[in-house]
């Protein structure tokens, strides 16, 4: 029977790496798991890899079941390979950006002979007619996606095959009602929106119309660029951003808006930068990266942000160089991008980035003959950030993942590991940083784990009170309370002062704020405290004013 120290990871291959997709308690439910990835089709092998810690910490693996995908009959050379589509049950599902994102994927090769996007293929009779007499194309892509719907909900493949079928054909009977009616393309987004006369669909369409007339990705974008500007823009920046998430799909067009790169880890942090509307413009960028950058600062492209950061969590997961030309740059380039995606406050692109940076982490460190398990490279991972704060918004996003799910109670172990040997405030915060900002990341920590929704309510409890006993300690040994409520200033300043450091929010919620909480209440107690809190302000004759001044802040920070 298989210990508590016994893991077993199913891996796939992918791009001649094994890289693990998941791992299961036993032996049984780890080749059962296995099976399943090999008969969806998607992967060219599988193996179930044991590993066995040993008391002393180090480990073994051995690879206790390997197979091959059988042969299967090339499908449509137009089509690129997916391992997941959207569910749509209605007709507009189809025109949301994760089903078209997923078109954008699949029919790369033809959009990019055609130079339209998924938005402008769904809006235009023509441009559907002419996929549709694409040879078989239109047939292979209904039948790749209704496989993948069916296989993921349950349902008959024939069924959701019939669905996809009358669903395209209701779409081609909307833009040949359009169509019909001759309209002419806009020469501005005005003209469009007052065209449309409020309905979406002919919005979406008089912007087809317009963005056909563009024979370039780049004509396209600055197109769309140019609409954004205009007052019309303001209450329909959601179509807009809709036909910019399409066109951030092309590998081709993410290549040019960047610019020079120097490497892929650096291209992904500027990718990361421009979403969130804070990158600068590398050498041979063009004017549309600076443009876009305002208005991903303006919170203008969730739907643009979705799809660049969907491609940064597959490129930080996937198996392409980080330093393409020089290989002993690696492990630097994955540290540098690990680094600029996880901080205190978050992991940039969530649970999906988290497993992410593991698969990737752990590729590289079994580079070069190495051989690393997953709970090895995780510890690895977790002593190459910065401080315990990060450490653990690093695991608890990794919790919320697949992967981390799979881990059950090593990444649990792990957790508990973390949280009981960093019992001294430097263990978790840098020490040069002021002690407000060492409390209020502190404070952060014990939150995150308070809310944390993917760990046993106890067990988070105990780990955040934990947190609080560190905040206790730094109180007590650097008399930080005591610095607040200075012996030699005037009461009416300590006690104001207190009160404040309460309300601040750098407190935890237990332990630590009691404990300032409670040296309030002292000065509140004491024999006469209103009278000697007039007679120490700077102003005695405005004592009512202060007084209530005070009732009010005490109220706000809690002392109701």
């Amino acid at each position: 029977m298989s210990g508590s120290k016994t893991s077993y990871e199913v891996q796939v291959l992918a791009d001649k790496n094994w890289v693990i997709a998941e791992m299961a308690p036993d032996e049984a439910k780890a080749k059962a798991f296995a099976e399943n990835l090999l008969q969806a089709g998607n992967h060219a092998a599988v193996r179930v890899v044991k590993d066995f810690e040993r008391i002393d910490g180090t480990h073994s693996e051995t690879v206790i079941m390997e197979k091959k995908a059988a042969e299967k009959a090339a499908g449509d050379p137009q089509l690129t390979t997916i391992t997941e589509a959207p569910p749509c049950s209605e007709l507009e599902d189809f025109y949301r950006q994760p089903a078209r994102t997923t078109m954008g994927k699949l029919l790369r090769k033809y959009l990019d002979e055609a130079l339209v996007t998924p938005f402008e293929l769904l809006h235009d009779a023509k441009e559907m007619k002419r996929f549709g007499d694409k040879g078989n194309l239109l047939f292979s892509a209904i039948d790749r996606v209704a496989g993948l719907q069916a296989k993921a909900s349950g349902e008959e493949s024939k069924a959701r095959k019939d669905f996809l079928d009358k669903t395209w054909e209701e779409m081609g009977k909307r833009a040949r009602d359009f169509a019909a009616k001759k309209p002419k393309a806009p020469q501005t987004f005005a003209e469009a929106v007052a065209a449309s006369k409020g309905d979406c669909y002919a919005l979406r369409s008089f912007m087809t119309l317009a963005l056909l007339e563009k024979r370039s990705w780049f004509g396209k974008l600055d197109l769309l660029i140019a609409w954004s500007a205009e007052e019309a823009a303001k209450g329909n920046m959601v179509e807009i951003d809709a036909v910019i998430a399409d066109l951030t799909v092309p590998a081709q067009v993410i290549q040019d808006l960047l610019g020079f790169q120097s490497n892929l880890a650096a291209a992904l942090c500027t990718i990361v930068s421009l979403t969130e509307g804070g990158a600068e413009a590398a050498k041979f960028a063009p004017q549309t990266f600076t443009e876009l950058n305002k208005l991903f600062a303006e919170g203008s492209l969730p739907q643009s942000r979705e799809v660049l950061m969907g491609r940064v969590v597959r490129e930080a997961g996937g198996t392409n160089p980080l330093s393409r030309n020089d290989s002993s740059q690696e492990y630097e380039m994955f540290h540098k991008l690990m680094i600029r995606l996880v901080d205190k406050d978050r992991v940039v692109g969530g649970s999906p980035m988290a497993e992410a940076l593991l698969q990737r982490g752990a590729r590289v460190l079994n580079s070069g003959g190495a051989s690393v398990s997953a709970p090895q490279a995780l510890e690895l991972l977790l002593g190459a950030l910065p401080d315990g704060c990060v450490r653990l918004q690093f695991l608890l996003t990794l919790a919320g993942s697949s992967l981390g799910k799979s881990m059950g109670e090593i990444l649990t172990e792990m957790l508990d590991a973390h949280v009981r040997r960093a019992n001294h405030i430097d263990a978790w915060v840098p020490v040069r940083l002021a002690p407000p900002a060492r409390m209020a990341a502190l404070n952060n920590a014990n939150k995150l784990l308070r809310t944390c929704p993917n760990l046993v309510e106890a067990f988070r409890k105990e780990l955040a009170d934990r947190i609080d006993d560190v905040m206790v300690r730094y109180l007590t040994a650097e008399e930080i309370i005591e610095k607040v409520d200075k012996p030699d200033d005037p009461l009416a300043m300590r006690a104001i002062r207190l009160v404040k450091f309460c309300g601040s929010g750098v407190l935890i919620e237990g332990k630590s704020l009691n404990m300032a909480k409670a040296r309030v209440v002292e000065h509140l107690r004491q024999k006469h405290f209103e009278e000697k809190f007039v007679a120490s302000m700077p102003d005695p004759t405005q004592g009512e004013k202060h007084l209530r001044d005070f009732h009010r802040l005490l109220v706000e920070c809690g002392f109701g």
